[in-house]
């Protein structure tokens, strides 16, 4: 499953230097490494089964009203684009405009997904949007990857956080604890599941990726996701690099907080992180935003008011704490070097340039290419 070998390297190079190529928004960011400097390459080749994919699906759909597209990640369009092209069915998606923009042959299929306003029975203070409370038979599809609070995301957890208001602060209130639990049984994805179990209608289809490319699509959560991840147990190294995903993945600082840490533990404690995401987006939450700009303190924590990704603080001074942090990125300096107290580079070879200087330029370091697709043991 894991290449552990770079994918590229250049003639006479080889002996000395390695290139890695990691997802960086739309592109790939080269990462350069003498041989004697490289630990352990956790990179997943790219293998598509999108065909096999789109004929499960299709089966599944016969009797579909609709098609709930719950993100507009690569493998998820690719399989919403290949549904479309055989298929009359209609989609539904919290935000149809960035589906379109995705997949522009679907323009005029994609429907909103109504705002909540249904109570739910059972969960007090929770609405549900009123599309999905209604009888006809709909498949929700989303692609699946680590989360550091919920164990993994998958479809369910997908429409329960996109669809339902307050299930962002359900799961952060049914937490065991701030440390980072990437695809682990969680009692918050537990208790996600359980808020859309009462919706009818409702079947549920969570792409698993390989390489950034649909490879197969399984029905269950955690349990069977972690069959389908690279969980590795590798030696820790006195660094690490690691690409959140590319796009889809990296284009916020919260997205990809939260998929980085779970590959941390490819370094050693105090050692160097080195974090690829383009961030083109920004901050991404609101926790994020009020940190930055000193609005956040510990006695807000402590009171027990919630804002929107409020837990990545707790991954940030986890990060802060245990190692030392450069981020190369699109993000204003002014975000990553303040209150996140993150080095920037502006390329990959400053972001090296500075973790050899601190670890020494005989050090090694791990790389972790799609940290979306990679959970470090």
């Amino acid at each position: 499953m894991l290449n552990t070998e770079p994918r590229s390297t250049k003639g006479q190079q080889y002996r000395t230097q390695m290139e890695i190529w990691i997802p960086y928004g739309e592109v790939e960011s080269l990462v350069t490494l003498k041989a004697e400097n490289l630990g352990e390459t956790l990179d997943i080749p790219p293998e598509s089964h999108l065909d096999e994919i789109t004929i499960n699906l299709l089966e599944r759909i016969k009797d579909v009203e609709r098609v709930v597209v719950c993100d507009t990640k690569p493998s998820t369009v690719k399989v919403v684009k290949a549904i479309a092209a055989k298929s009359e069915v209609r989609f539904l998606a919290p935000a149809p405009k960035k589906v379109e923009a995705e997949a522009t042959e679907l323009r005029g299929r994609v429907e909103a997904l109504e705002p909540p306003t249904e109570s739910l029975p059972g969960h007090r203070g929770m609405k549900a949007s009123r599309t999905l409370t209604l009888t006809p038979k709909k498949l929700v599809l989303a692609t699946g990857e680590p989360d550091p609070l919920v164990g993994y995301l998958d479809a369910r957890a997908a429409l329960a956080l996109r669809a339902v208001d307050g299930t962002r602060k359900l799961a952060y209130d049914k937490r065991d604890g701030d440390e980072p639990r990437p695809l682990k049984d969680t009692p918050s994805h537990d208790a996600l599941v359980e808020v859309v179990g009462g919706l009818p209608g409702l079947i549920y289809a969570t792409i698993v990726t390989r390489g950034g490319q649909p490879y197969s699509v399984i029905e269950g959560g955690t349990a069977e996701a972690r069959g389908s991840f690279a969980t590795p147990d590798v030696p820790r190294a006195k660094g690490v690099v690691i690409g959140a995903g590319g796009r889809g993945h990296d284009e916020t600082l919260s997205h990809s907080i939260r998929l980085a840490v779970g590959a941390v533990n490819a370094a050693r404690s105090g050692g160097e992180v080195i974090i690829v995401a383009e961030c083109k987006e920004g901050l991404g939450s609101t926790a994020l935003e009020m940190f930055c700009s000193g609005r956040i303190t510990d006695g807000f924590i402590k009171k027990g008011a919630y804002v929107e990704g409020l837990e990545e603080i707790h991954y940030v001074t986890q990060l802060r704490d245990n190692y030392s942090v450069t981020l190369l990125s699109t993000l204003p300096e002014l975000y990553a070097s303040g209150r996140l107290k993150f080095r920037t580079a502006r390329g990959s070879g400053e972001a090296l340039n500075k973790a050899f200087g601190v670890i020494g330029k005989t050090a090694k370091l791990n790389v972790v290419t799609r940290a979306s697709e990679t959970v470090v043991l």
